[in-house]
């Protein structure tokens, strides 16, 4: 048993390893990074306080940057016919004639306002993408219904979404709600609570600190080297967490679900219809847990274990009892690791 569980436990480093590289790869992809574009039209506002910045494009994509100047710049890419038009083009004209285009300063606030005043069936090839530079301590609330949202490197409390495409955010402090109907939701590097969702791709974070939400109807659940309690759900594919948790609640309907935990304390939750359960739990043989296991088969190594133990079910304490143990697969196997 104990070398079975040995195997099973270097499958699941394999496993981890894999995808990390993959997740690297893709996010990398992202271009978080400005590209070197001349804008249409442009605008700058003094901004020397902290403030928000509330950004919207029916037309395009939305992208935040955040910069060491004390003040805001807002780019406007005006494209026709899959085009992007030069400053002093004539067309420019034609363009905006098709949005309300609300662009000011209120106070401590910036306002860029991108919205179709006309059925643009006749302009599918017509858009307006924003790219504005503020100061790193400014709170942003973004999106877009034509294209993908992106931010990288602001402080504050933050709200992205996108029904168009995908949000993809990285360096981001503060609190932060990210949501996506059109895409995937990838987050690198957050300092702080987050809440993230998406109906048109997977949820991803790696290397976070503080609480998460995250949850996804479109594909799967990723959260990579997290350092906060853990709330994670997918009808869409499989939930995967890995790193330093007090509490973790983790459910799939669409696939399995593994997680791979460090500082275990208050509770672990894991459920799935769709798959079977992989737990890796470091210092578990040590810690008191409340279990209750059950799938086809549970493989699980029992130490100063008192209760009730069959294939398919645990139900008892380990070391005298204390944390929650709560795993259900109704697709698949349970596999429980305990490691140092």
């Amino acid at each position: 048993m104990i070398q079975k569980l040995e195997t099973m436990k270097t499958q699941l480093n394999s496993k981890w390893y894999t995808m990390l590289a993959v997740f690297a790869m893709l996010l990398s992809c992202n271009g978080m990074a400005q590209v070197n574009r001349t804008p249409s039209l442009s605008k700058t506002y003094p901004q020397n306080q902290a403030g928000k910045l509330h950004a919207r494009s029916s037309g395009g994509s939305v992208a935040v940057f955040a910069h060491n100047k004390q003040e805001v710049i807002i780019n406007m890419f005006i494209r026709k016919n899959g085009m992007l038009l030069s400053p002093g083009d004539p067309e420019i004209k034609e363009v905006l004639s098709l949005y309300d285009v609300d662009i000011e300063k209120d106070g401590a606030d910036i306002k860029a306002i991108i919205k179709r005043k006309v059925d643009l069936h006749m302009w599918k090839n017509a858009g307006i993408s924003l790219e504005i530079f503020v100061p790193e301590e400014m709170s942003c609330d973004a999106s877009s219904s034509g294209g993908s949202v992106k931010a990288t490197g602001v402080t504050g409390h933050h709200q992205f979404s996108s029904s168009g495409g995908g949000v993809y955010l990285e360096n981001i402090n503060g609190t932060t709600k990210a949501s996506s109907s059109g895409g995937k939701v990838n987050v690198i590097h957050h300092n702080g609570n987050v809440s993230l969702s998406s109906s048109g791709g997977s949820v991803n974070i790696e290397e976070s600190k503080g609480n998460i939400k995250a949850s996804s109807s479109g594909g799967g659940v990723n959260l990579i080297n997290i350092h906060g309690d853990v709330e994670a759900s997918s009808s869409g594919g499989g939930v995967k967490v890995s790193g330093e948790a007090a509490y973790v609640k983790a459910t799939s309907s669409g696939g399995p679900v593994r997680v791979d935990i460090r500082n275990l304390s208050k509770e672990l939750y894991l459920q799935s219809s769709g798959g079977g359960i992989e737990a890796l739990i470091h210092d578990g043989e040590n810690l008191g847990l409340d279990l209750d296991l059950k799938a086809d088969r549970v493989h699980i190594d029992l130490n100063n274990f008192s209760g009730r133990s069959e294939k398919s079910r645990i139900n008892g304490t380990m070391n005298q009892g204390g944390i929650p143990v709560y795993m259900r697969s109704s697709g698949g196997n349970i596999n429980v690791i305990f490691s140092e």
